[in-house]
């Protein structure tokens, strides 16, 4: 069953030591002051026996996991063994001076067994997004996706065939669980063409060529409300573009399940683009501030499409010469509407060099077309610019994660040993966003005037094009 954290808690003699001796604006306090843990217990209840010797409590492994991406401490001997002097840490966790630290094995047997069963990371995670929300640090009106990658802890020199992965005797336990996820389409993917290869001792991880030499990674893809910088989803991914962007709707849609989060306005980069995205995005009740993937100026000098106008009344194009492009077919796996010219016209018409080689001149048109419209009209708007700005702070999520907590190369192997480093590292930037004194977004620039009426709340959630700005007051000699 599960047990307390330790046997004297913050009290004693031992304890009022520790508190004196820890400074009163330490980060770990402030962090404390913003955790909430009953959400874990809850969650993890139901599976430990009401009978038996009283076990580790889950709160001190949660509160360990959390020091350990705080301070970028890789290791979980290294921690423990910090653990052991370190009395910041053992206020923290809480540990008096005469408790005994777990072993570090006990991580692994909790991580693959009631924890992630559980899904106590994602609880944790959640719990500090709610927090961040009812400290009205969430704006709710801009937002931006991006993903960042991540490389495995896999060589990139241990390169297999995917077919030959189950066969391995003795497979780690990240193989075991890619052969059972991936099923019969390990087959299909031995006989693809376009494989590169699978790692033997991470599967999951997807071969990239991002980096100088390629890797082994997983892209962390992350949805975060601008400018406050509060992470609102985080899902890990292999480093392949086309699950980033499948990864953006679940992102989307979970969030505003669980937080009814609407944005007003979703920016991102050119790899989002896609019709489809855009169209999720205008159908998700957002504005999508997104560059467009377009190719039709792609033509090898032949007339582009803008040359042709649209009549939407009569589903056609019309040519530069007058001439009618009907609808010849429709693609539904990819939603593109095909048009076609009358041959006869192509033959006699006075452009026909420059406008194809083949026997009739044939457009597509996208079955999401009218929302590629509006994104690129939203280009040309002082908004746009805007959001382009905030998409900084994706950015800035990704250099904290990186730079200050070690997650830079994954610890853990597996796409669920991924998932579970990802949320914990978002979870500690929403701590530490949320442990800021004043729990200010930021420091006000030089020449910005805060209203001294307004909470740090209001002000957090205030639309920049709103904010007062007054030029600084000039000092005479």
């Amino acid at each position: 069953m599960m047990g307390p954290a330790c046997r004297g808690g913050r009290e004693g003699a031992s304890r009022r030591t520790i508190e004196a001796m820890l400074p009163a604006d330490h980060l770990l306090r402030r962090i404390d002051r913003c955790l909430d843990t009953s959400e874990l217990k809850q969650a993890l209840t139901g599976h430990y026996s009401t009978r038996g010797r009283p076990s580790i409590d889950p709160e001190l492994l949660i509160r360990m996991t959390l020091i350990a991406r705080i301070y970028a401490i890789a290791s979980e001997r290294r921690l423990c063994e910090e653990l052991r002097y370190n009395l910041a840490y053992r206020w923290f966790c809480p540990l008096s001076p005469a408790d005994r630290v777990p072993h570090h094995s006990t991580f692994s047997k909790n991580r693959h067994g009631r924890f992630r069963d559980a899904g106590v990371f994602r609880v944790l995670f959640e719990s500090t997004v709610r927090h961040c929300i009812s400290a009205g640090l969430v704006g709710g009106k801009d937002a931006a996706i991006d993903a960042s990658f991540i490389a495995a802890d896999a060589s990139w020199q241990r390169k297999t065939v995917p077919g030959y992965l189950p066969y391995v005797a003795n497979a780690s336990r990240a193989v075991r669980e890619w052969t059972k996820d991936t099923g019969d389409a390990v087959w299909e993917l031995a006989r693809s063409n376009s494989c590169q290869g699978v790692s033997r001792t991470d599967p999951a991880a997807a071969w990239s060529a991002r980096t100088v030499r390629g890797r082994f990674g997983y892209a962390l893809n992350a949805l975060v409300d601008t400018p406050s910088g509060v992470a609102l989803d985080v899902e890990a991914t292999p480093a392949r573009f086309a699950e980033e962007v499948d990864a953006g709707r679940v992102m989307l849609a979970r969030s505003a399940d669980r937080f009814d989060f609407h944005p007003t306005r979703v920016a991102a980069d050119k790899a989002y683009g896609s019709a489809g995205f855009l169209g999720f995005v205008r159908d998700h009740g957002a504005i999508p501030h997104i560059p467009v993937i377009d190719r039709t100026q792609q033509t090898g000098g032949k007339l582009p499409r803008t040359a042709f106008s649209y009549d939407r009344d009569t589903d056609t194009f019309i040519c530069p010469t007058g001439r009618l492009l009907r609808h010849h077919a429709f693609h539904l796996p990819t939603g593109v509407h095909r048009y076609a010219a009358n041959a006869r016209d192509c033959e006699a018409c006075v452009l026909r060099k420059k406008c194809t080689t083949a026997r009739r001149r044939t457009l597509v048109r996208l079955d999401d077309e009218d929302v590629r419209d509006l994104a690129r009209a939203e280009v040309e708007t002082g908004l746009y610019k805007r959001s382009m700005r905030l998409q900084r702070g994706v950015e800035r999520f990704f250099a904290d994660a990186k730079g200050k907590h070690g997650m830079r190369r994954l610890h853990l192997r597996g796409i669920r040993g991924a998932e579970e480093e990802f949320l914990i590292g978002a979870a500690v930037i929403n701590l530490m966003i949320l442990a800021r004194p004043q729990r200010l977004t930021g420091k006000p620039r030089r020449g910005v005037c805060v209203p001294a009426a307004l909470t740090p709340a209001a002000i957090s959630a205030r639309s920049i094009e709103h904010d007062v700005i007054a030029s600084p007051a000039r000092r005479h000699a």
